[in-house]
C-alpha cells in the first residue's frame, strides 16, 4: 500500500516540476491619452452668397465688393477649456488672397475679423470661451476683392475650412 503512495506522490511530483519548467513571463503594456473634450460646432458649415457683381464696379485695382457677414459659433464646450483657436486654409493665389475657383478672373476672395484683421490661408485667430454660456463665437466677414483689376465675368467660388484646437 505504501509503493501505491509513493509512486503516486512521485508522479505528481515529476508532473508539477514539468509545469513548472514551462512558465513564462507575460508583460501587459496599456497606451491612452488625456484630452480636452472638443466643443459643439453648431455653424458645421455655411454658404455666403456675394450676389450679383458688375465688372464695371470691379475695373481698379482694389476695388470690391460690399462686406459679407458670417459667424462660426462653438456650444457645449467642457468646463475648463478656457479658449479655442481658429486656423484658416485654403487655395491662395499668388496674391496671398482666396483663390477664386469659379470661372471669373482677376478677382480673389478676403476674410477678416471685425477689427479688420485679414485671415488668409494659415492665420490663425483665438477668442475665449464664455464661461457662462460656455460658447465660443467667431464673427467674420468675406468680400470678393481685385487686388489688380479688370475683372473678367463668371462666377465666384472659394472653399475656406478652419480648424479648432482647444486649451
Amino acid at each position: 500500500m505504501n509503493t501505491i503512495n509513493a509512486g503516486l506522490i512521485a508522479g505528481l511530483l515529476l508532473i508539477t516540476s514539468v509545469l513548472t519548467v514551462n512558465a513564462a513571463d507575460v508583460t501587459i503594456t496599456v497606451n491612452g491619452r488625456v484630452v480636452a473634450k472638443p466643443c459643439t460646432v453648431s455653424t458645421a458649415s455655411t454658404m455666403v452668397d456675394l450676389g450679383d457683381l458688375y465688372t464695371v464696379n470691379l475695373v481698379s485695382a482694389g476695388a470690391s465688393s460690399a462686406w459679407h457677414d458670417v459667424t462660426l459659433n462653438l456650444t457645449g464646450c467642457p468646463v475648463g477649456t478656457s479658449k479655442v483657436t481658429a486656423t484658416f486654409s485654403g487655395t491662395a493665389d499668388s496674391t496671398g488672397y482666396y483663390k477664386n475657383q469659379g470661372t471669373a478672373g482677376n478677382i480673389q476672395l478676403q476674410l477678416q475679423d471685425l477689427s479688420g484683421n485679414t485671415l488668409n490661408t494659415g492665420a490663425v485667430k483665438m477668442v475665449p470661451i464664455s464661461d457662462a454660456t460656455l460658447s465660443a463665437s467667431f464673427p467674420l466677414q468675406v468680400r470678393a476683392l481685385t487686388v489688380n483689376g479688370n475683372v473678367t465675368q463668371g462666377s465666384i467660388q472659394a472653399v475656406i475650412n478652419v480648424t479648432y484646437t482647444y486649451a
